[in-house]
């Protein structure tokens, strides 16, 4: 489900404001709270000083967060701008720098891996506390990877600790005890992990806030154990043990985290708060920047990526990401419970064309479900474009230039402008191949995803930003009952190459598996690649720390603010 999702971000899903266009009420008040923070906040300094300028000298990030987060529930999120946060907020074992590649010390201090790769032992910093002083322990973090297993919770991102031994089994109910789960608490200081099959990315999957520990006499205080976020991730409740804490939340209008002074390395931290703001319209996010209520944009509307292109304006950063974008269809709902029909969509999409008219230059024709290189892996296309083999699968599906086919809806995961001229574009492209019609459905983000949850669509403009650089991570939405098969698609054959991938000994014989796995989503398409994603976004000239990489991680830690020279 990833991020823009980032489902998520594990993978998220990347999400679709003060600065909403669509609700005129909440722009009015979010204009207002921005533009009275920015006058309070500049006391003694020119009364012209923006929200960018004024935060250089408070240390405060203005970020633009792209869409309203639905709770601040690091166990249960389903999206990379949420991860963003929940990553300032709360910290893991381990941390990721700014790289996407480099592995840091969290709670952790230090760890031992034994030499068939299958045991992992953490050894906690005696220093590593709760915001309210207490001491973050063992428990906390075997508690934690319960509760992420929980089948009653539905934890999307669950499939990330699948190695894990016996953690499938038990999110899956054919074993009920958790002790036979392979994590262990020996100690108050000590974690040990035992895997089932060799998994060289897994110490990347440890730095993902999926698997932050969580205050348990919070969570008993407000019945969050059994539930999906709740009461006790608001603001005056929440309980963090990241470099910062939650000290404000007015929703669809900003959030405030502010520096956690009982954090371990709170000396490395520069930043005194970050100020996110949920911009779900592109445009608008970007005036917010050029006006000084920002330091960094979420993305930046197709339309005026050429202009800072040409002006080689240095706020502009464009890096490819391990995110796919793709359509999925509900495979359990007729007409898309039809594989021709599925394939036929897929095989009108040119994708070339898509990304040279629409995207320019914000991303890369997918013929691939997994991003190319992800892993280190590249294979020869998958999908292609024909729309004469569409037109002849449709055909025989039963519709013959599209008679008879009825009038189906196009779930877009936001109401910003660029999805939907994306969705226009397919919507054409459809129409023109295959005689179909096809209506488009902008939607909240918050919306997009409890439709997700209920696959009561379809099909849906869908994304997926990878949580670790391994084809695993994205191919595990293909596998049955995955929590993040957002089809609702099943096939014994995926299944079984996706296991073989997992326990294959040698690179040649993985390699081969995720070739098969390609091969049976390209046939089947549950699926529908459309573009590997080059994020494109504004960062301003005064910050300082901030690295674009592959999998869009943040080390907050490492980020400050400083006057341009």
């Amino acid at each position: 489900m990833s991020s823009l999702v980032q489902h998520a971000t594990g993978g998220a899903r990347p999400p679709g404001g003060p600065f909403a266009l669509l609700a005129m009420r909440p722009l009015i008040a979010a204009l207002a709270t921005i533009f009275l923070g920015g006058v309070i906040g500049v006391v003694g300094c020119s009364r012209h000083e923006t929200d960018v300028d004024a935060g250089v000298r408070t240390q405060t990030l203005y970020f633009g967060n792209s869409a309203e987060p639905p709770d601040l529930d690091p166990h249960t999120n389903n999206a990379s701008n949420v991860d963003w946060i929940c990553s300032a907020l709360f910290e893991g074992l381990v941390r990721l720098d700014n790289d996407g590649v480099t592995i840091h010390p969290g709670v952790a201090e230090r760890w031992e891996i034994s030499p068939d790769g299958l045991t992992y032992t953490f050894h906690l910093r005696a220093d590593a506390r709760w915001s309210n002083g207490d001491p973050v322990t063992a428990d906390d973090f075997l508690a934690a990877f319960r509760r992420f297993l929980e089948p009653k919770l539905g934890c999307e991102g669950v499939n990330i600790i699948f190695p894990i031994v016996g953690a499938r089994d038990y999110l899956e109910g054919r074993n009920k005890d958790f002790t036979s789960v392979g994590v262990k608490a020996p100690d108050p200081r000590t974690i040990v992990l035992h895997l089932q099959f060799r998994a060289p990315y897994f110490l990347t999957v440890l730095a993902d806030s999926h698997l932050s520990p969580l205050y348990q006499p919070n969570l008993d205080r407000f019945n969050g154990r059994d539930q999906r976020g709740g009461k006790w991730t608001q603001p005056g409740n929440l309980v963090s043990n990241g470099p910062f804490v939650l000290t404000e939340w007015q929703p669809n209008v900003v959030l405030v985290v502010e520096k956690n002074p009982r954090y371990w390395d709170a000396a490395r931290v520069r930043l005194n708060a970050i100020r996110f703001y949920p911009i779900e319209d592109v445009a608008t996010e970007e005036r917010a920047f050029r006006t000084g209520q920002l330091h960094i944009t979420y993305t930046l509307p197709f339309n005026k990526l050429a202009a800072y292109t040409a002006r080689h304006a240095p706020e502009l950063r464009s890096a490819p990401v391990l995110r796919g974008d793709y359509v999925t269809f509900g495979t359990q709902h007729p007409p898309f419970n039809d594989p021709r029909v599925r394939r036929a969509f897929s095989l009108a999409i040119d994708r070339e064309h898509l990304t040279d008219t629409v995207l320019k230059g914000r991303g890369n024709p997918a013929f691939s479900f997994v991003p190319t290189g992800a892993g280190g892996y590249t294979f020869p296309p998958f999908s292609r474009y024909d729309p004469n083999e569409a037109k002849k699968l449709l055909r025989e599906a039963g519709f013959p230039d599209g008679a008879g086919f009825p009038v189906v809806e196009y779930t877009l995961n936001s109401r910003s402008e660029d999805v939907l001229l994306l969705a226009q574009a397919l919507q054409q492209m459809w129409q023109q191949t295959l005689g179909v019609k096809v209506s488009l459905a902008p939607t909240e983000f918050k919306v997009w995803l409890d439709l997700l949850r209920s696959k009561s669509f379809a099909i849906t403009a869908d994304d997926w930003s990878m949580g670790f650089n391994d084809p695993a991570d994205m191919l595990a939405l293909g596998v049955t009952n995955d929590p993040n098969d957002d089809a609702g698609w099943s096939s014994a054959r995926y299944d079984a190459a996706f296991a073989a991938m997992q326990a294959a000994l040698d690179e040649t014989a993985r390699r081969a598996a995720i070739a098969t796995c390609e091969q049976i989503l390209a046939e089947d398409v549950p699926y529908a690649p459309v573009f590997f994603s080059i994020h494109t976004h504004l960062v301003h000239p005064t910050v300082v720390g901030w690295h674009d990489n592959a999998l869009q991680k943040i080390d907050w830690t490492a980020v400050s603010l400083a006057a341009p020279h």
